[in-house]
Parts: structure tokens; sequence; C-alpha cells
């Protein structure tokens, strides 16, 4: 394996330096100076976007911007209730959905700091990891940190002993393969500490889960799809 090494670009050599997933990152909340759209549905879209702000990466503004944004579409639905259309099975829906992400962001509340540092460390350094990865050339190495990435997300929306399994296989096999290729060490070295970041993110978010319970994950999840299902068939007033 040790001549693959000839097969690296000289000027690798000299790229030192940390490194995001590619897993729809975006920090960004509801911006604070544009008003706030009056639809149902857009406001419990934006509600679920500040949620997943809270759960992915330890954004504690956005919870705030969660409970706005719900109290916000329970005085919406008042209007439709006072013209008599019937809103009152998406309320009880909207209550459960409340309950279940007041427990998660509950349990998610201790690893806020860890999420936070873990997803910034991706962010600022994502675009020099994928060079690394570029220049190394290794098409096997691309591959198996796209599906790194890949298993992770699948975890996220959908956690299971089994997705759980999937993550920690294909992050062993990318570390060997590494390995196997006998980087100089200012290469190496970098390129290690974004996996282990990477790991380190992804056991961050299983504690909270195992935390949470995966059923209520499911529910939650479930719930806004029928929420939003609800939503669509009211008409804009």
């Amino acid at each position: 394996m040790k001549k693959l090494l000839l097969l690296i670009p000289v000027g690798l050599l000299a790229v030192t330096g940390i490194f995001w997933m590619n897993f729809e990152y975006s920090k960004e909340g509801v911006p604070s100076a544009v008003p706030l759209p009056q639809y149902p549905q857009e406001l419990f879209s934006l509600s679920e976007h500040s949620l997943r702000q809270v759960i992915r990466f330890g954004d504690e503004k956005s919870l705030t911007e969660f409970n706005v944004l719900l109290d916000k579409l329970d005085s919406s639905l008042t209007k439709y209730k006072q013209l008599g259309l019937g809103v009152g099975e998406i309320r009880e829906m909207i209550v459960q959905y409340k309950q279940d992400s007041a427990n998660v962001t509950q349990a998610a509340s201790p690893y806020f700091k860890k999420l936070d540092i873990y997803s910034d460390f991706e962010h600022d350094n994502e675009k020099r990891f994928i060079l690394l990865l570029s220049q190394i050339g290794l098409y096997e190495l691309v591959t198996t940190n796209a599906n790194l990435d890949k298993a992770r997300l699948e975890y996220i929306k959908e956690p299971s002993g089994q997705a759980e399994q999937n993550y920690l296989k294909v992050l062993s096999n990318m570390k060997q393969i590494i390995t196997e290729l006998y980087l100089d060490s200012t290469i190496e070295q970098p390129l290690f500490a974004y996996i282990d970041n990477h790991n380190h993110y992804f056991q961050t978010i299983v504690s909270i889960y195992g935390e949470t319970g995966t059923e209520r994950i499911y529910r939650l999840r479930d719930n806004g799809y029928a929420i939003k299902a609800q939503l669509q068939l009211l008409p804009k007033l």
C-alpha cells in the first residue's frame, strides 16, 4: 500500500489544517426582521425547521422561535374555528406534537454545547476535507465518505439499531482505507480529526435519541406529516 503514496500529488503534502458533513446543514433560524407568514401551512413548516435546528445543532435560539411559531399557528387556527371550519382534530395533533417536542428538546438540552461545537467544526472545515479527498484521488475513499454521510443522515431521520450499526461499519471502513494509504502525518491527522468529529456528532445524536426514546422520535415525525396534510386542506384566508 505504500506505493499509493507515489500517486498522491506533491502539492497535497503541503495541505494542512482541519475541516461538515453534507446533510442538509443550515444553522440559520427564522430571520427576526422578516414578518411571520399568516398561513397555517407556512407557520408549521417554519416551526419544523426551528425544531430541527434545536435537535441537530443545539441552537437554543431556535427553541424560542419554535414556540413562537406554534403559538402563532394556534392563533391562526382560531380564525378558522370562528368561521365554522373544523380544526379540532388538527389542534389535538398539535398538542401531541408540542408534548413530544418538549420531551425531545429537554433530552437534548444537556447536549446543546456539544452539538454546537461538533457541527461548527464540520461546517467550518468541510471544504478543506473535501479538497484533501479530491487531491488524494482515490475513488473508494470518496465513495466511502459519501456513504458515511448517508448512513448518519439515515439514522437521524429513522433511528434504529440497524441504522446505528450501518454507520459504525462504514466509519470503520473509512478509517481502514486512510490507514492503509500510509499518508504523511500532516495529511492523515487532519483526515482523522474530521472523521472523529463526524463520529462524535453521531454519538451525541444517538445519546439524545436514546434518552428520548426512538418511538417518540418516530411519532413526532409521523405526527408532523399528518399535521401538514391536514393543514394543506385548509383554505387560505
